[in-house]
This record gives structure tokens, C-alpha cells and sequence, in this order.
């Protein structure tokens, strides 16, 4: 796929900083057949570092000692760290399979170094032919019409402008607009390297995992003749469940879960839910709201004021879950 000349270098002219952008870096890049990368600019030198974990990428963006942004951990890729001379530094999302060095593009995350990044970047977003894109914490985003595949973002006090690439427009927009673009961070790559799969756990298992994330995750506490099986969704639901005694991890039958789901204000969607015609509200403390439907009363929904999770309590017993709800027995793991 050629990529053409790169909307970056039109964003540097008319900021007067020299960037170049991810099009002409993958195109420069390969056509000379380095593999060990050579960026755009008349080949400028570059080292890269292919095939890395999130936690090999941390520590590299530690020996730095600046910020490096990236779209966060994805499941079943790894990543392409290449640095320029000139200090630009490329995270690249190679999916399995794909052997370093890849001609292909692929979601790519470029961090630039230039002096007042973000007046620079929203002079070029009012810029004729510009698009600007939603960005949170106070950022400002756009891309040029004529290159709707790379979008550029900057946020107020920093010296870094992001170019964030990837061949769907609508997916880098995605991205972008739902803040996946930030620095990369020690405690989201932890995270990230925490097994999805069905784990038996314990009580001290729990909290380490949820230390790990930064983030709380629920249970009812212990259950007499039940172990703990622990497992998370790429997307970041998190789900305990309570096994009977000689059941192994990721057995198919149904038993007593608790899932934790991350969902912006919460309580709130959770209290709309609740009104609708078809529910039934489980009185909780503390301002907490549960609800069920009638017509799956095995499944209780709650959200505690100020959290940005929402829970869902499961059991093939409707009775003894209602009563294990009503009971405020679901609780932030400790």
C-alpha cells in the first residue's frame, strides 16, 4: 500500500517544526529494506526494537525519561518501538502472526518532539482542509481531508505532537475520540499481561489483581465450599466466579458470578435502567442502586455512587441471589 506524502509534513510547515508522518516513514522504511528501520527525511537513522511485550515497551519508554503515547494494550499483537536520531519514537501494533519488519501498515502511534505542541497543533486543526476530532483532557485533535488515516493530537502543556495512524479512517477516529490515545503507563501494560483465561484465585489474589488494575473488582465475599475463579475480557470485564468444590477452572456449567463492567457514570445508567416498566429494585444502603428484570431475575445489575463500574450479579437461583443482594453483599474485593 503506498501511502503517499504525509499530511505530518504539511502540519510541520505551517507550525515551522520538522515532523515527519507515519506514511512516509513506513514507505521510506521499507522501500530501502532496512528492517531495523530507517525513518523518513532522507533515510534518518533510527533504532528499533521489534516484537516487544507492553512490559518490554514500559521499560524502553523508561530509558528515555519522556513521555511516549500509544492506543494501550491490545490483545494478541505485539509491539514495534523504533526511535529516530532526531528523538521521534514510533509504537507499532503487530498482530500474531505478523513477523517484524512487516511492509504492511498496521496501528501506528508516532511521538514527536516539538516546542509548544499543542499551540502548534490547533493553529494547524483551524487550518483550511482540517478536521478536528474530539479529544478529552482539554487535548484538540484533527486530520486533513485529503488523509482522513492519520490523525493529529496534542494537550495543553506538553511538548509531544501524536500522529495516530491506521489504514481505517473510522477506526483512528475511534480510537481518538474515545481518549485511547495516552502515554504509555506502567500500571495499564501490568494490567494488560494479567491472564484472561479462567484462573482459580483468592481472596489476596483478587486484591493484587485489582492493585494491578488500578480499578476495583467486586465478589460477595467468601462463599462456604466455594473457590474463586478469576478471568478478564480484552475490553476489560472483569468476572469472579464461585466454584463448588472439585470443579475445575473454565468448566461450561452456570454457577454463582459476579462481573464487573467498566461503564462511564454508572450509577446513573444503572438508576435509568432501573426505572424501566419490566424491573424490580432490590433496596440497597448507601445510595447504591440493584435491579432485576422480571422477566431474568438470575441476573441482578448494581452501581455504587462515585464508581465508574457497573456490576452484574449472577446465579442460577433466583431467590438466593435476591437474598445475597439484599443482604449489601456485594463489595469491592479487599
Amino acid at each position: 500500500m503506498i501511502l503517499g506524502r504525509p499530511w505530518g509534513q504539511v502540519v510541520v510547515v505551517a507550525a515551522v517544526a520538522v515532523v515527519a508522518g507515519i506514511g512516509a516513514w513506513l514507505l521510506v522504511r521499507h522501500s530501502n529494506g532496512d528492517d531495523t528501520g530507517a525513518a523518513a527525511r532522507g533515510g534518518t537513522a533510527s533504532s528499533s526494537t521489534a516484537d516487544v511485550s507492553a512490559q518490554k515497551l514500559v521499560a524502553l519508554v523508561g530509558a528515555l525519561g519522556r513521555p511516549i503515547y500509544w492506543a494501550g494494550p491490545k490483545e494478541g499483537v505485539s509491539y514495534e518501538f523504533t526511535e529516530t536520531s532526531d528523538r521521534r519514537v514510533y509504537v507499532r501494533y503487530l498482530p500474531k502472526g505478523v513477523p517484524a519488519g512487516s511492509a504492511k501498515p498496521f496501528l501506528t502511534v508516532a511521538s514527536y518532539p516539538v516546542a509548544h505542541a499543542f499551540a502548534v497543533t490547533r493553529r494547524a486543526a483551524a487550518e483550511p482542509g482540517s478536521v478536528e476530532v474530539r479529544v478529552g483532557n482539554g487535548g484538540v485533535g484533527f486530520y486533513a481531508r485529503t488523509r482522513p488515516t492519520n490523525v493529529y493530537v496534542a494537550f495543553p502543556g506538553s511538548d509531544v505532537q501524536i500522529e495516530a495512524y491506521d489504514p481505517s479512517a473510522a477506526a483512528i477516529r475511534k480510537v481518538v475520540s474515545a481518549d485511547g490515545i495516552r502515554p504509555v503507563d506502567a500500571s495499564e501494560a501490568a494490567a494488560a499481561a494479567v491472564s484472561t483465561l479462567p484462573t482459580r484465585t483468592t481472596k489476596q489474589g483478587l486484591a493484587r489483581f485489582a492493585s494491578t488494575l488500578g480499578q476495583p473488582v467486586y465478589w460477595l465475599g467468601a462463599v462456604p465450599g466455594r473457590t474463586l475463579e478469576l478471568s478478564r475480557t480484552p475490553d476489560g470485564r472483569v468476572y469472579v466466579r464461585y466454584l463448588p468444590a472439585g470443579v475445575a477452572p473454565g468448566a461450561r456449567a452456570a454457577y454463582l458470578t459476579v462481573a464487573t463492567y467498566p461503564l462511564a457514570n454508572g450509577l446513573a445508567a444503572t438508576k435509568a435502567a432501573a426505572a424501566g416498566p419490566d424491573t424490580v429494585r432490590i433496596p440497597l444502603r448507601n445510595g447504591a442502586v440493584a435491579f432485576y428484570a422480571r422477566s431474568r431475575p438470575t441476573n441482578v445489575y448494581v452501581a455504587f455512587p462515585g464508581i465508574g463500574e457497573q456490576i452484574e450479579v449472577f446465579d442460577p437461583s433466583a431467590t438466593a441471589l435476591h437474598r445475597l443482594v439484599a443482604a449489601n453483599r456485594v463489595a469491592a474485593a479487599p
